[in-house]
């Protein structure tokens, strides 16, 4: 029997899966979790084979998932994880496919997707669904932006200020608002709402959640 725990800020989110997973053989889920502290908490007292999580929890303590996909690599390397996501940019996939996530799915893929994925990670193989394989291999990048300003962007649209985005990264405040203004004169954007408007619309924000 394989161990499933469960990170998702929406409590239907959760109970939905944790239906789903009830009826597929081989697997029982052994914790729920609304938020990276959470999720944290749970991997450090209970054994666990696989951790299916939302990539966008922004109301925990730390809202950036990249970075909580990062430290669940380093503390729990034995864990297997499936990411299920609404955001659509590939520069932040890109970067969840590096830290070596088994499986990526979209939130608006079906159920059997999910079931498929959970099959094939526990398995020893990687799930990406619909075409999202082909795309990130693709390499192409429609924004223009590097991977610093795409997530300068996300963490705004995300509701954090500078300084706080400086802090998660450990950056000055002075870098982090010249990779802002970089990015919005690349975009030829002009105010903080049409950034946050643009974010929305290319999947950095957490506006499709």
């Amino acid at each position: 029997m394989k161990n499933i725990l469960i990170a998702d800020d929406h409590p239907v989110v959760r109970v939905g899966l944790q239906c789903l997973l009830a009826r597929h053989p081989g697997v029982r889920v052994i914790g729920e979790a609304a938020d990276p502290e959470q999720l944290e908490a749970l991997l450090a007292a209970k054994t666990c084979d696989l951790v299916i999580t939302d990539l966008s929890m922004p109301w925990g303590g730390r809202p950036d998932g990249v970075r909580m996909l990062e430290s669940i690599r380093r503390d729990h390397g034995h864990v297997r994880l499936i990411v299920v996501t609404s955001f659509a940019n590939l520069q932040v996939l890109r970067a969840v496919v590096r830290l070596g996530v088994e499986g990526i799915l979209e939130k608006t893929g079906g159920l059997s997707d999910l079931l498929a994925a959970v099959d094939c990670v526990l398995g020893g193989r990687t799930y990406f669904s619909g075409d999202l394989a082909q795309r990130l291999r693709s390499g192409r990048n429609r924004t223009g932006l590097s991977s610093r300003e795409s997530e300068v962007i996300r963490l705004l649209a995300h509701g954090l200020s500078v300084k706080e985005i400086a802090d998660v990264h450990r950056r000055t405040i002075s870098t982090i608002s010249r990779q802002k203004g970089a990015a919005m004169r690349r975009l030829g954007l002009r105010s903080d709402y049409e950034l946050l408007d643009y974010a929305k619309s290319i999947g950095l924000s957490p506006g499709g959640h």
